[in-house]
């Protein structure tokens, strides 16, 4: 029988330019204003579904590759002013994106400067001081960029006064190529293939293992987008009796919605098998506010078109990451 759990749910939508590797100049982000406008429509369907009102949580993009292409590092702030205004009002999160991107002047080309921990630390600080001269407060609520989190970023977090971060996807191997990194990167991104599946605080010595007391945690909230083994859920019974069987090991792997699942049915039944999987019921995903027309947004739209039709849509609650919903699911850690 399904289960009627309500599923704290945070869906992170990370507002970035419509490319990648944006050319300069003042063009409005169409990709959010089309997403702004398809979650608007949703409100009320999911509402309904729910009995809850849906947030998403809103990421900006405000480091120093958009001042360089935009001409201010506020520019979607500025440019698209009316759409924010809609979002305050409806009360949803706001956080900071950042990417480390840096501009390679011999190439003519952006790149990912992992390598430098000055430069990653500046592009969130600028991203921080940015969030709260537009807003009128801190920041509190961040994800990192081409699934770029270390230790030093997670610290400048916290030195910013940012309270959770959405960037960690458990099971995901570091990675040497990725669009998001522009034309390159100097080094790899973040390695979560041992990260947990479900919020916790950080322990002072490795971002990726939970703390085992107080004196011992980071005062920063880790919330990983959901993973599950749904390969191997997606597999005929038999295999999947057999692989039980057999003891096999369990592959978990980020249920990101950019990818091309074979129907968006499929994609939220593996949505509610995987946050009963999970060591605590909740669930995470993040959306890029790509171009309208691209395949990416077009993934997009088509799952959350879908979602009111789903019978999970009962369950999902959209609450903000740092809200206690969330931070009640966070291991305990003893006195």
């Amino acid at each position: 029988m399904p289960s009627l759990t309500p599923i704290p749910t945070v869906l992170r939508i990370d507002i970035e330019p419509d490319e990648f590797q944006p050319e300069v100049g003042q063009k409005p982000w169409q990709g959010f204003v089309s997403m702004a406008t398809l979650t608007e429509e949703l409100r009320e369907r999911l509402a309904s579904r729910s009995g809850h009102a849906f947030h998403p949580t809103w990421f900006l993009r405000l480091d120093p590759d958009i001042e360089r292409c935009f001409g201010r590092v506020d520019f979607v702030v500025h440019r698209h002013s009316n759409l924010f205004d809609r979002l305050v009002a409806h009360s949803d999160p706001l956080g900071i994106h950042v990417h480390p991107h840096r501009w390679d002047e011999k190439r003519s080309v952006a790149f990912s400067d992992h390598a430098d921990d000055a430069w990653t630390t500046y592009c969130l600080t600028v991203a921080a001081e940015a969030f709260a001269h537009c807003f009128g407060e801190p920041v509190r609520r961040s994800s990192q960029g081409g699934y770029f989190l270390t230790e030093t970023i997670l610290d400048a977090a916290i030195a910013a006064g940012i309270k959770v971060d959405v960037t960690a996807e458990p099971g995901l191997p570091p990675k040497t190529a990725d669009p998001s990194f522009g034309a390159y990167a100097t080094g790899p991104s973040g390695d979560f293939r041992d990260c947990p599946r479900r919020p916790y605080y950080p322990s002072r010595n490795r971002l990726t293992v939970p703390s085992s007391s107080i004196a011992d945690s980071r005062p920063i909230l880790i919330v990983p987008l959901t993973a599950y083994d749904y390969l191997t859920a997606l597999q005929p019974w038999p295999r999947r009796f057999a692989k039980r069987l057999l003891r096999r090991p369990r592959r978990h792997l980020p249920l990101n919605p950019f990818k091309e699942w074979r129907s968006p049915k499929i994609y939220w039944d593996l949505v509610a098998q995987a946050a009963d999987d999970q060591p605590a019921c909740y669930f995470a995903l993040a959306m890029r506010t790509d171009t309208p027309g691209s395949v990416g947004h077009e993934r997009y739209r088509q799952l959350l078109e879908y979602l009111p039709n789903h019978p999970i849509a009962e369950r999902l609650r959209f609450v903000d990451p740092l809200g206690p919903e969330i931070r009640s699911l966070a291991t305990p850690v003893r006195e």
